[in-house]
């Protein structure tokens, strides 16, 4: 039996439980719009007369208070705000750090801790903004939920959240994001990552900002519907690094196709970075010149930092050639930028393309430096091109690469000391591929010139001016100094020696050939006779460019220096129209090597020998030279044309150089007055120590010379009214001719041939697009007929190949191959044979048609400002849908007269341009003509088509050059972003193809 005490402790203690449930039950239900919403239920309904609103003008406090924050309501006409402020106290750690501001359009709600708000709804809290059509804003729970409307007039979702978060932005169906956790619950999200944008069903966010997105695809293409995504059922995004997907398919234009792979990284490249490390897909296939099938630029890319980036590549082929290479870029702010590239490859081709079918070491060097010299002394610059003599021809995938049959390289550094002095020095590469041996397939008789260049030079100072002068006449005195050296070697070992113009019998080393001059020019011009039929044939004065014969390339080499310490003298005016300048230089060179002549009394000629030391050498010269210039102007009574003016700028210069070809200089040598060489005189028999060797002494004939150069200058203008005055006051300025010069010189003291030959240039501008030059020079001196027994080894095995084909060539096999037509000391007016006979002839007529914004600067939105300088340095290298067409012409000729019956003429006619015949859709063109061969220039044909997001481009190279046909044509499908720049489609045909347009050089 229970007591009553414990009776009556029971029934309080049940009855304060019963009450207590009871409490909280009706504070639950007095308090149930201070619970979050749940982001899935419908959208509320604004009520008609909100429970807490403030009116216009006043303000008011909610029933309920948060300790430690002050609320405060301001409700205009159709914003209402709520400022949640810090108090003295301290705020609890589940509150708002900072202050949370809103607004709306429609209407607003507030609640105690919950504000509920519709119509253009927006919520900032800090660097976080939230935009919606309802939001709903909970302090206690500290998170903020948003959606928008169905609008039954449009028929779709208007006001949906659009959430930013410093500079990412997500657009989405419903959001509910917590400001404490930073975590947030998303359902529909489109928000861009780089260069492609991520739209999922379901995304979860947590506090590093990172997304995990189910049902997700991502693509490029920024439409509604997107030409093409890759579809994948699951998604995570490091926040600012990359996409990392599960197993994911292509789909394109809504058609899901079998392609994908099982898990994939999409990297995002950081503004200031030069890209984001990551492996390099290779590209597969077969080729048709004997490798067989392959994998190749396949590797791995490495962001070292923002300044550098490093690729490393290699290449591997079933029959066993393969590759290895690297490349990279890098850039320092107004500093400098550059490009490198260095590929080695081991080839075993097969026999399509070489019958030798031998192992060849391929290699390929190429560097681009540019400096931004801002405020610097010192400069340097790089333009690196050195390939293997076959690396184009075998593992270049360009038409402009494997045609090409030269290269050239330099590396420049310049620096500048105080004022007055400067350096610099040049290493340069000279490179000629030579021709292809239709027998072998694999270019021959490549030629390679390595030198290096160094100058040091002092601008002409004042030295009784230095401080500014008083303008006293001998302040005007200036002096300065140059010094230039060069080194060469070559693989041109000179095996033929040019007799002509010498006058005695050469008594030659062992395995060198003596020739004239005229004999030398026909045996090159059958040589390239040959190479154009198709044969192969050995330059004599080549060896290969190798390790093998280093020791004889570095034995020809060739180092020649010179200085110079030019003088000023005051100058002044004659009859106040004529200046006059004299002065006078000590100038010298300093040869590597030194010729020595020897008479043979048995033989009765002469030997020549090359001695190796340093041989300085020196000379004196005075000079004057007088200049002015002379204005004509002759006047019309046109409507338009005012006057034509023709300006005259004649120049006349003397200078004299003492005779240094005495025995005690030793800078010549003479030769015995015996034998064959009594009949010459002492001039003729007197030689120069460094003939051929270049330089002043290399050059130039013994004895004393006075020299007087002349010039004129003619510049021909136009002055018209322009076409939109009335009043006659405005007038224009157009050039008829921009320059018409003659230059030539005179030695008065010469003992024969004292002119010498005439130089003539033209240029000047026609209708504002139409650029025409001219040049060329003339011989004043006549010729003679003379003949001698000469034997053509080249042409006479080939002599009936040009029996009714070339008529110029088969006159060297024939009769007239024994005559040579020598220089004579006698104007060519008086032995009549004309003012004078043309010895070269250039001229070049080119223009452009295009619409009048074509050559702006390139400029886009999306384009990095590298890109565009890049696209602005070389515009013919992009395409540019915005120009709907151009036109390139140019016309090029060439005239050589190598002998007076031996010529070489070149003539062509290029075209070059493109047309849009829509918006979308631009053609491409190249081509030209040959007229000396009768044959098309290299011709290209491209397509180009803008497909939104993704390209496409197809070139067609029908014709390669006069010599051989290629059928290359290139088809690339490709999507725009460089992150996806693997996702494409390529079919190509290489220059070693069988079949196609005219097959491969077999």
């Amino acid at each position: 039996m229970i007591e009553p005490k414990i009776t009556y402790i029971i029934l309080r203690v049940t009855y304060y439980t019963l009450l207590l449930w009871l409490l909280t039950a009706v504070s639950g239900i007095l308090h149930a719009q201070d619970r979050p919403t749940n982001p899935l239920s419908p959208l509320p309904v604004p009520p008609s007369k909100p429970v807490t609103t403030s009116p216009s003008g006043t303000s008011a406090t909610g029933t309920s208070r948060t300790p430690g924050t002050r609320i405060t309501g301001i409700t205009g006409s159709d914003t209402t705000r709520l400022r949640l402020s810090k108090d003295t106290t301290k705020t609890p750690e589940d509150q708002f750090a900072t202050t949370v501001r809103y607004s709306s359009k429609d209407s607003s709600q507030v609640n105690g801790q919950i504000v509920e708000l519709w119509g253009n709804a927006e919520v900032v809290y800090g660097d976080i903004s939230l935009k919606a059509d309802y939001i709903k804003l909970n302090q206690a729970t500290n998170e903020v939920f948003a959606r928008g409307r169905y609008d039954s007039t449009s028929k779709k979702e208007v006001g949906t959240p659009i959430f930013k978060d410093r500079s990412e932005e997500y657009n989405t169906k419903e959001i509910r994001y917590n400001f404490k956790t930073k975590k947030a619950l998303v359902q529909g999200i489109v928000t861009q990552q780089g260069e492609g944008n991520i739209r999922g069903k379901i995304v979860k966010k947590d506090a590093e900002d990172n997304l995990y997105i189910r049902g997700s695809i991502y693509t490029t293409c920024n439409l509604a519907v997107p030409h093409f995504h890759i579809n994948a059922p699951k998604l995570k995004v490091v926040h600012n690094k990359q996409v990392v997907s599960g197993p994911f398919n292509l789909v394109i234009n809504q058609i899901p196709l079998p392609l994908g792979l099982p898990f994939g990284f999409f990297p995002f490249p950081k503004k200031k970075d030069i890209g984001v490390s990551g492996i390099l897909m290779p590209q597969y296939g077969e080729e048709p010149n004997g490798r067989g099938f392959y994998l190749r630029d396949g590797g791995y890319y490495w962001a070292v930092n923002e300044n550098i980036g490093l690729q490393f590549t290699g290449q591997i082929y079933s029959r066993g050639s393969w590759g290895l290479g690297t490349s990279g870029a890098y850039n320092k702010r107004y500093r400098y930028a550059g490009n490198f590239q260095l590929r080695y490859n081991r080839n075993i081709s097969g026999e399509l393309i070489d019958t030798l079918n031998q192992a060849r070491t391929d290699f390929a060097i190429s560097w681009s430096h540019a400096p931004q010299n801002i405020g610097r002394r010192g400069s340097f610059s790089a333009n690196v091109n050195v390939t293997s003599n076959s690396y184009n021809q075998f593992n270049s995938f360009q038409t402009s690469a494997v045609t090409s049959n030269v290269a050239g390289s330099s590396i420049q550094y310049s620096r500048t000391f105080g004022k007055y002095v400067r350096s610099g020095a040049n290493v340069r590469v000279n490179q000629q591929f030579g021709q292809v041996n239709r027998q072998t397939g694999v270019r021959e008789n490549g030629k390679t010139d390595v030198g290096a260049d160094f100058n040091l030079s002092v601008n002409q100072i004042a030295p009784f001016a230095l401080k500014g002068g008083t303008g006293k006449w001998y302040e005007s005195f200036r002096v300065g100094f140059q010094f230039d050296a060069q080194a060469q070697i070559s693989n041109t070992i000179r095996s033929q020696l040019d007799t002509s113009g010498l006058g005695f019998t050469v008594l030659p080393p062992a395995g060198v050939i003596l020739k004239s001059r005229d004999e030398i020019v026909r045996d090159s011009i059958a040589r390239a006779t040959l190479i154009r039929l198709g044969q192969s044939v050995a330059d004599p004065n080549l060896i290969a460019f190798n390790f093998a014969n280093l020791s004889r390339i570095l034995d020809n080499r060739n180092v020649t220096m010179r200085y110079s310490i030019p003088v000023s003298l005051p100058n002044f005016k004659i009859a106040r129209y004529i200046n006059f300048t004299p002065g006078f230089s000590l100038q010298g060179d300093i040869y590597s090597r030194q010729l020595t002549y020897t008479y043979d009394p048995v033989k009765d000629g002469v030997r020549i020998d090359t001695a190796r030391g340093f041989f300085p050498t020196y000379s004196f010269a005075t000079n004057a030279s007088l200049n002015t210039r002379v204005y004509g102007t002759y006047f019309f009574r046109g409507k338009r044309l005012e006057a034509i003016r023709h300006t005259v700028a004649p120049s006349v210069s003397i200078s004299y150089t003492p005779d240094f070809s005495g025995s005690s200089f030793g800078f010549f040598t003479t030769l015995p007055n015996t034998g064959t060489l009594a009949g010459l005189p002492e001039y003729r028999r007197t030689l120069s120590r460094y003939r051929g060797l270049g330089g002043t002494y290399g050059s130039s004939a013994p004895g004393q010379n006075a020299v007087i150069s002349f010039g004129i200058v003619n510049q021909l203008e136009m002055k018209v009214r322009s076409r939109d005055d009335t009043s006659g006051s405005e007038f224009k300025k157009i050039p008829l001719f921009d320059n018409i010069s003659i230059n030539g010189s005179y030695n008065l003291l010469a003992p024969e041939y004292k002119l010498s030959p005439i130089n003539i240039s033209a240029n000047t501008q026609i209708f504002k697009n139409v650029n025409f030059n001219l040049s060329g020079t003339m011989d004043p001196y006549a010729y003679r007929k003379y003949y001698n027994s000469y034997y053509n080894p080249y042409l006479t095995p080939y002599a009936d190949q040009f029996t009714g084909y070339y008529p110029g060539v088969g006159a060297i096999i024939g009769q007239e191959s024994s005559v040579t037509y020598p220089r004579v000391n006698r104007y060519s007016v008086f032995a009549g044979q004309g003012l004078g006979r043309l010895t070269s002839l250039q001229a070049f007529v080119s223009t452009r048609f295009a619409p009048k914004k074509a050559d702006a600067p390139k400029k886009s939105p999306n384009a990095s400002d590298a890109t565009l300088k890049a696209i602005n340095q070389n515009p013919d290298l992009y395409v540019d849908f915005n120009i709907p067409w151009t036109i390139n012409v140019s016309y090029s000729f060439g005239y050589t007269r190598l002998t007076p019956t031996q010529s070489a003429i070149i003539q062509t006619l290029n075209l070059t341009g493109d047309f849009s015949l829509t918006p979308k859709w631009k053609f491409t063109y190249q081509t030209g003509y040959d007229f000396q061969f009768h044959a098309p220039s290299l011709t290209t044909i491209g397509v180009n088509r803008d497909l939104h997001c993704w390209e496409m481009a197809f070139n067609w190279t029908p014709y390669a050059g006069s010599a051989s046909r290629a059928g290359n044509y290139s088809f690339d499908l490709r999507a725009k972003s460089s992150i996806l720049q693997e996702l494409k489609l390529s079919r190509r045909r290489s220059f070693f193809d069988n079949g196609g347009f005219g097959g491969g050089y077999r």
